[in-house]
């Protein structure tokens, strides 16, 4: 038999296709996002179970004149696949391929950039108001996962919307997980009958809940939705990781995000890497020190996994907390444990940290409480792109008066610089890349207790150009200082404090590069170039590290070598300041 996807081109094909073929395309799309997830990797749970939710959508309303605004975009696989994109969908989260979210330079039917969660109301309210202001046509959908339902943006734009009364559709894909299962009140309303009171109270029509793998119980419920002239909930039931049997059975992700497998023998075989994580370094430091000391507590918007905390979390249930998708929330959650003599670890991703920038200022940083950010995922992230990208957060975190930055370059780091973080008074953040530990020489090992400072990793008597470095990309620098008798390599270790000292001996030569994986634009770079300028020294000094844009997805060693964060980019950035001459 033929099949139905590779004659989909665009949205008015699923609406074109007699109503008896719907199950059998449905088929088809599972069929497709297993095998290319077994390919390339990807959000493979999500994505499955909302199948027939994104047929049903694309059966009833008009993309792109009708506006489906996705949250996150974790379960769009199949609008991807229906939009025109199927022939490229190998490419999925490499460089130069399709996006691992949703991009409206991708695609007109996309009508929302969005890689974090709770942005898909707000966004899709501001985009109905617009169509009403300026007279263009169409409706606006806001698909929206209920581990969303955690996150207080969601809240306001629901609260907002209610009181506007404007005909806002709100898709709820309730599949009882955001990454791994729902935490809270909220989740645990969603099965209840208050359900519909709880909207209702909002000021939304309440339509469900619905079978989300029901075609036509969600066409129903689609058509009466867009027929409303107010806001309108479909809270449709979905099953995450449908049609594959081992997300079916897993239940702590339902496989929501993986990377490449295949069938051998009737089993699923994950290739899976033997050296141990940053993340898995920072876990077992912390378990270390929460054996040690009562007063440790750990905190996760909704990380437990990616933060390597699910082990922790078992042996220790009633002190590492999971708060859901709510990272002002966690913060601010940290100050209160604080304030009552507690130790709070905030295990967060740099991407996520941003959303909680007001909290970490004001609850945390102005009454000077102390909590520790373990500040995951740093730099780099490769396939999940320009919205994960850890860009930012060393040059908007660096002016915050009494906070201590610090970047570890070895799983040892990791474990000294959380000592370093209990000892002090008042908060502390220590930051660190997604990838494997690299080795530093056994010399260079810290002690478990806690440091102080910025440490050699190469001191040449005669130095003629000095490295200073943050985080694992200290290592490259040492490698490529290695064969030179005149380099010199200078860990940073801290930002704030910044080593005034050691920054100004390693000035001295006159040729300094600084290396960072960070934004260049405020970030340890700035710090050296201030303190320089304030002592009236002169140096040569070449900053090295993100670009002055949004950096897109693709491999992060292709792309560290492309900026010139490799051994050979540092040494050529080394060699090029050598060849200027003359004095500084």
């Amino acid at each position: 038999m033929e099949r139905l996807l590779p004659r989909i081109q665009s949205p008015g094909d699923v609406r074109a296709l007699p109503e008896s073929e719907l199950p059998r395309l449905c088929e088809e799309l599972r069929e497709d996002i297993i095998s290319l997830c077994g390919r390339v990797g990807g959000h493979l749970g999500a994505s499955l179970g909302a199948v027939e939710l994104i047929v049903s959508l694309h059966r009833v309303f008009h993309s792109p004149q009708d506006a489906l605004v996705f949250d996150v975009g974790h379960q769009a696989y199949a609008h991807k696949l229906l939009t025109g994109r199927r022939e490229r969908m190998g490419t999925l989260r490499q460089a130069g391929g399709v996006a691992p979210f949703l991009d409206p330079r991708e695609s007109h039917h996309d009508a929302l950039a969005a890689g974090h969660a709770s942005t898909a109301v707000s966004a899709a309210l501001g985009m109905l108001e617009g169509k009403k202001l300026r007279g263009q046509p169409g409706h606006v959908v806001a698909v929206v996962g209920d581990g969303a339902l955690t996150g207080g943006l969601t809240f306001e734009g629901l609260n907002n919307t209610g009181g506007t009364h404007l005909p806002l559709v709100v898709v709820l894909n309730d599949n009882q997980m955001s990454i791994s299962a729902n935490v809270g009140a909220i989740p645990a309303l969603l099965r209840t009958h208050e359900a519909r009171a709880f909207f209702e109270g909002l000021g939304f029509t309440y339509l469900g809940p619905v079978d989300g793998h029901d075609l036509g119980a969600l066409t129903r419920a689609l058509r009466e939705a867009r027929a409303s002239t107010r806001p309108v909930v479909v809270h449709a039931m979905t099953q995450k990781g449908r049609g594959f049997p081992p997300a079916e059975a897993d239940t702590q992700t339902r496989g929501h995000a993986m990377g490449p497998y295949e069938w051998r023998d009737g089993k699923l075989v994950r290739s899976r890497g033997g050296q141990r994580t940053f993340s898995e370094a920072f876990a077992f430091a912390l378990e270390e020190l929460m054996a040690r000391d009562s007063r440790v507590v750990a905190v996760t918007p909704a990380m437990l996994e990616g933060s390597a905390l699910v082990g922790l979390k078992q042996r220790y249930p009633e002190r590492v907390f999971d708060v859901g998708i709510a990272e002002q929330h966690a913060v601010t959650f940290c100050a209160g444990l604080a304030v009552t003599g507690l130790r709070p670890v905030c295990a967060i991703y740099s991407t996520f940290l941003q959303r909680a920038y007001d909290q970490i200022i004001h609850d945390v940083c102005l009454p000077g409480l102390p909590v520790v950010f373990a500040v995951d995922r740093a730099g780099l992230v490769g396939a999940d792109g320009a919205t994960h990208q850890g860009t930012y957060d060393v040059a908007s975190l660096r002016p915050i008066p009494g906070l201590t930055l610090m970047a570890p370059v070895t799983g040892e780091d990791v474990t000294a610089m959380l000592a370093t973080g209990m000892a002090l008074p008042g908060p502390s953040l220590l930051r660190f890349p997604r990838g494997t530990l690299p080795t530093l020489p056994a010399e260079l090992h810290p002690g478990a207790g806690p440091v102080s400072g910025a440490r050699w990793l190469k001191r040449a008597a005669q130095a003629r150009v000095a490295f200073i470095t943050l985080g694992p990309l200290g290592v490259s620098a040492l490698e490529a200082a290695a064969p030179e008798a005149g380099w010199s390599v200078l860990d940073a270790r801290f930002v704030t404090p910044l080593d005034e000292a050691a920054v100004l001996e390693a000035a001295a030569c006159g040729r300094v590069v600084v290396v960072e994986e960070g934004t260049t634009h405020g970030g340890l770079g700035s710090a050296v170039l201030e303190l320089l300028a304030a002592r009236g020294v002169s140096a040569r000094v070449k900053l090295l590290g993100m670009p002055d844009t949004f950096v897109p997805h693709g491999d992060a060693r292709v792309q560290r070598a492309e900026l010139g964060l490799d051994t050979a980019g540092l040494r050529r950035a080394a060699l090029a300041l050598l060849a200027e001459g003359g004095a500084p």
